[in-house]
C-alpha cells in the first residue's frame, strides 16, 4: 500500500523534519516495513513503505535518480513497468532496482508528466524537481490510489491521508460545511471538498504542478478522461465473449506481480469467484478469504446474507487454502471507531465486513485480489 507525504514551504523558510516525520508516523499502517525522510530547505518529502516488489533496501524511498535531479515519493504499482523499463534501459538509463518506483522516477525523468501515459497500473506519487524546483503530484486514472494537499500558509503540505496533513500545526480541523450538505444530499461527495476545510482531493488523472518562487503557482490539469465514442464496428456476441474473457486473464494475472505471498478475497459471486479462478491456476492453493454472518439471530431474508457456503463450494472447486471470519451482532459497532479512523470520510459509503476481513486476510498475506466493483461495472446485482 505504502503512504507518502510532503511540505513545500513556498516562503522559502527550512522544514521542520520533527514534523515530516510525525507525518509518516501517523501513517505507519500504510507502510510498515521501513521509513524515510528527505529534506533539502524549504522542501521535506516523507515515505512509509509496504514491500511488495523488490523488498530489499534498494527500493527504499523517497528514491534519488541517479542524477541527483528527481526526488519520488510513490505509493502504488505499474503493472506494465518492465515493458517500461526495457525502454528506459535501450535509451541508456541503469537501475539499481527491481522496483516499479524506480522505472517510474526513470520514466519521468525521460518523458515528464507525458510519462503518465504510459502507466498501466493504480498510483498516486510526488516528484520535485530539484534543477526547475518544481513539485508535481500525481494520482492514476480511475483515482484508485489516494492523494490530498492543502494550500495553506504559504505551504503545500500533502499525504496519502488526510490524518498524515493533520499533524501539520498551521492545518486546523474546521469542518467544510458545503462538504457536508453535498454528502448528506448524495450520499457521497462528488467534488474534491473533504470535511476538512482545509484539505482537498487531488482529484482521479490530475497532475498538480507548484513551481517554487512563483506566487499562487498551483495549477491542476486532468491528463485523461473516459471516451464513451460508440464503436460502430460490428462485432458479434461470441467476439464480444472471448474479447472479455481475454481482457479479464490479462487484468488479473497483472496483478498477481509480487515478489511477497499473495491471496483473494472470495465472496462466492460471480466477481471475486471469476478473480480467484483465474489466480488459482498460476498460484496453486492460493489463500482465499470471506467474511460471513453470525446466523443464530436472523431469519428470513436475511438468511441469504450470509456468503460463507457459496464461498466454501468455490473453494473446494478451485482448491484454494481458505478462510472465513464471522461476524455478530454487535461487531459493527464496536467496529466504528477504527472504520471511521481509516475511512476519513465515507465518499462510498462504509462496508465494515472489509474491516474484519482485511484484518484476518494480514495475518496470512500482504497482497489481497479483491472483487469489489465487479457487479457495478457489468450493470448491477
Amino acid at each position: 500500500m505504502c503512504g507518502i507525504v510532503g511540505i513545500l514551504n513556498l516562503s522559502g523558510a527550512p522544514t521542520d523534519i520533527n514534523i515530516l516525520k510525525k507525518m509518516t508516523d501517523k501513517i505507519i499502517h500504510r507502510g510498515p516495513d521501513g521509513e524515510g525522510h528527505w529534506i533539502e530547505d524549504y522542501i521535506a518529502i516523507g515515505h512509509r513503505r509496504l514491500s511488495i516488489i523488490d523488498p530489499t533496501s534498494a527500493g527504499h524511498q523517497p528514491m534519488i535518480s541517479n542524477d541527483k535531479r528527481f526526488i519520488i515519493s510513490y505509493n502504488g504499482e505499474v503493472y506494465n513497468y518492465i515493458k517500461i523499463r526495457d525502454d528506459l534501459k535501450k535509451k541508456g538509463y541503469r537501475f539499481n532496482s527491481n522496483t516499479d518506483t524506480e522505472v517510474v522516477l526513470n520514466a519521468f525523468a525521460e518523458w515528464g508528466e507525458e510519462s503518465v501515459k504510459r502507466f498501466n497500473g493504480m498510483f498516486a506519487f510526488a516528484i520535485w524537481d530539484r534543477f526547475k524546483k518544481t513539485l508535481f503530484l500525481i494520482r492514476d486514472r480511475y483515482g484508485i490510489k489516494p492523494l490530498y494537499y492543502s494550500e495553506v500558509g504559504g505551504m503545500i503540505i500533502f499525504g496519502s491521508e488526510q490524518k498524515a496533513i493533520l499533524e501539520h500545526p498551521i492545518i486546523n480541523t474546521d469542518l467544510d460545511l458545503e462538504a457536508l450538505l453535498e454528502y448528506f444530499t448524495f450520499q457521497n461527495i462528488f467534488t474534491n471538498r473533504t470535511f476538512q476545510k482545509k484539505i482537498k482531493l487531488l482529484e482521479p488523472a490530475s497532475i498538480a504542478k507548484i513551481e517554487y518562487g512563483i506566487e499562487n503557482s498551483l495549477r491542476i490539469h486532468q491528463y485523461w478522461d473516459y471516451d464513451f465514442t460508440y464503436n460502430k464496428i460490428k462485432i458479434n456476441k461470441k467476439e464480444y465473449i472471448e474479447e472479455l474473457d481475454r481482457l479479464l486473464k490479462v487484468a488479473v494475472k497483472r496483478n498477481l506481480i509480487s515478489d511477497v505471498k499473495l491471496g483473494s478475497y472470495l465472496s462466492g459471486g460471480i466477481d471475486s469467484s471469476a478473480i480467484t479462478y483465474i489466480a488459482s491456476n498460476t498460484i496453486p492453493y492460493i489463500n482465499t478469504f470471506t467474511c460471513g454472518f453470525d446466523l443464530t439471530e436472523v431469519s428470513s431474508i436475511e438468511l441469504g446474507f450470509d456468503e460463507r457456503e457459496k464461498a466454501g463450494m468455490m473453494s473446494r472447486k478451485f482448491k484454494t487454502e481458505h478462510y472465513e471470519a464471522i461476524l455478530k451482532s454487535g461487531d459493527m459497532e464496536r467496529s466504528l471507531r477504527d472504520l471511521t479512523y481509516h475511512l476519513e470520510e465515507p465518499r462510498v459509503g462504509q462496508s465494515y465486513p472489509n474491516l474484519f476481513i482485511a484484518k484476518l486476510a494480514s495475518k496470512f498475506v500482504k497482497v489481497v485480489l479483491s472483487g469489489i466493483g465487479g457487479d457495478e461495472l457489468f450493470g448491477g446485482y
